[in-house]
């Protein structure tokens, strides 16, 4: 392997990526990260970015010198995703990865943490797959990527990317009892969520009206129902576990909340479950999540 050639490889590519990384602020030191998605200058960061900032004052600033005013777009708590709009779009984009990552490849970090020190960058790689972040009051985030990336507060917002540049997640938080673990929203996430902040400024989801629990991470993974919030003689009953929609086999919440999205609300679907050693399909008309 020659070092220097991947050495200057590497700065190559820092160095093309760089002009799409932005710091985000509100009027304040920047307290957050972003990069531009598409040629419209839509922005992406983290929702617990601009959760607190004062959304009539975003800046984004690009290096150190080119700052524009940015418009806030929407946001989902529940993905920790947000978009915004710089109002004088630039040049050139970042572009989601559509193949998942792999464990062990090589991947960047790029960011402003603290809001101090702007375009940095960090090497290390995707070390696990399919994670579940909890999230203080709210369902936690499922399927996302971990790196050994450095990762600091500020960094929030910024882009995980792989050795070709194609963005792999969002940065969006670290593991504070540990060190060298810190995580992303993958792309496949991003690429969903992103148009229906663009288009509707929010994410609605479809509801089964029951509250599921997942048994454990392994291989053996099982979706587990334990309150029923409108029982029905032939729905869905306490103790059920899920193992198909709509013939699509599902273990874990994110297998479930890949059929749950805006486009499934009012829809009857076909789930197939275990209850007491027997499989069965039950019909489920679904409504929109509050």
């Amino acid at each position: 392997m020659d070092l220097a050639a991947l050495s200057h490889g590497i700065a190559d590519l820092v160095e093309r990526l760089r002009a799409d990384v932005v710091a985000v602020s509100a009027g304040t030191p920047a307290t957050g990260s972003g990069f531009v998605i598409d040629q419209h200058g839509h922005v992406v960061t983290n929702h617990h970015v601009t959760d607190e900032m004062d959304l009539d004052r975003l800046r984004v600033r690009i290096g150190d010198e080119h700052e524009l005013a940015a418009t806030f777009i929407g946001s989902d708590p529940r993905t920790d995703l947000a978009v915004l709009q710089i109002d004088d779009p630039i040049e050139g984009h970042l572009h989601l990865r559509e193949r998942p990552a792999r464990l062990g490849e090589l991947c960047l970090a790029l960011g402003s943490p603290f809001g101090i020190f702007r375009d940095t960058v960090s090497l290390g790689v995707v070390s696990g797959l399919g994670r579940t972040l909890p999230q203080q009051g709210r369902r936690p985030i499922e399927n996302v990527l971990q790196t050994d990336c450095a990762i600091n507060p500020g960094n929030s917002g910024g882009p995980l990317v792989d050795a070709t540049g194609e963005v792999l997640g969002v940065n969006t938080a670290v593991w504070r009892s540990g060190q060298g673990m810190a995580f992303a929203v993958p792309s496949e996430t991003v690429a969903w969520v992103v148009p229906e902040l663009v288009e509707h400024g929010r994410v609605a989801r479809a509801s089964l009206g029951v509250s599921i629990r997942q048994t454990d991470d392994d291989a053996d993974a099982l979706l587990e129902v334990t309150r029923v919030a409108r029982p029905t003689p032939d729905g869905l009953a306490v103790g059920d576990v899920l193992r198909a929609i709509d013939g699509q086999p599902v273990r874990r919440r994110a297998d479930l909340y890949r059929h749950l999205r805006r486009d499934a609300i009012g829809s009857t679907l076909a789930i197939e479950v275990e209850r007491e050693d027997a499989r069965l399909t039950v019909a489920v008309t679904t409504t929109a999540a509050t």
